[in-house]
Formats: structure tokens, C-alpha cells, sequence
């Protein structure tokens, strides 16, 4: 039986379902696992959405709350905040951004760049930690 707060929303249109369904597709495809044969790519065309620099880019922009190209220790202390829940003590947390942060922050300007980032990341299998198996 449906409850009361879903009857009471309109369905979506065909054009609202459709843009919904595209959009989770776009995200979706940055999970896909790497192909094994990655030389191969005509460097004309652009890079699919699983490469490594994508998936970077797309993590990323889950920290950059404010999309100004930095983050911000306040922007990172939100999404860890998030992602742990009660989990975690908020001076466990605090610490947890400001030792993030120092570390990644190369140029002093107390927030993170693509580049910091992408770089704090260099030795971590992005490609494999962010790639989710679905069907064969």
C-alpha cells in the first residue's frame, strides 16, 4: 500500500523521468571498471567518463560544495560529516580535516586544489577503488 507522502507528490513527466534517468546513467558511468586494453583510445576522442582523471574530477566535485575549483576545510568537514554520521567524534572529525588538508595543500592557501587533490591521490588505485561490477 502506498503511503500518504507518495500519493501526494505529482508523478514525474516523461521529459523529468527521462532527464532523471539519463542524469543517474552520466553518474553511474564513472563506476564502470577499466577496460584492460587501455592503450588503445584514439586520443582525439574524449576521454570516457571511468578514466581515472574523470573519476578523480567526479570526486572532487563531491567535496567542492561551492563548485569555486577549491576546497575548502569547511566544505570537506561537511562531507566527512556525511559520510561518517555519529560514527565519529566532531573533534575526531576536525582533526580528520585539518591533517587532510595541511597534507594536500601545497601552496599554503588553506584549501585544496584539482591538482592538490588529483596529486594527493597519485598512488591510490582510483581506477579499482572506484569502479563498481555490476553485470558481465
Amino acid at each position: 500500500m502506498r503511503g500518504k507522502a507518495t500519493t501526494a507528490l505529482p508523478p514525474p513527466s516523461q521529459g523529468a523521468l527521462r532527464s532523471r534517468v539519463c542524469d543517474f546513467a552520466r553518474v553511474l558511468a564513472h563506476f564502470r571498471p577499466v577496460d584492460d586494453d587501455t592503450g588503445t583510445r584514439d586520443p582525439k576522442e574524449p576521454e570516457p567518463p571511468n578514466s581515472r582523471m574523470n573519476k578523480l574530477r567526479f570526486a572532487f566535485q563531491l567535496y567542492d560544495l561551492d563548485r569555486d575549483g577549491k576546497i575548502s576545510r569547511h566544505e570537506m568537514l561537511q562531507v566527512l560529516r556525511l559520510m561518517v554520521g555519529v560514527q565519529v567524534t566532531e573533534e575526531q572529525l576536525e582533526s580528520i580535516t585539518d591533517r587532510t588538508v595541511q597534507e594536500a595543500d601545497e601552496d599554503g592557501d588553506g584549501a585544496v586544489s584539482f591538482m592538490e587533490f588529483s596529486k594527493s591521490l597519485e598512488k591510490m588505485d582510483i581506477e579499482q577503488k572506484m569502479s563498481i561490477r555490476i553485470l558481465k
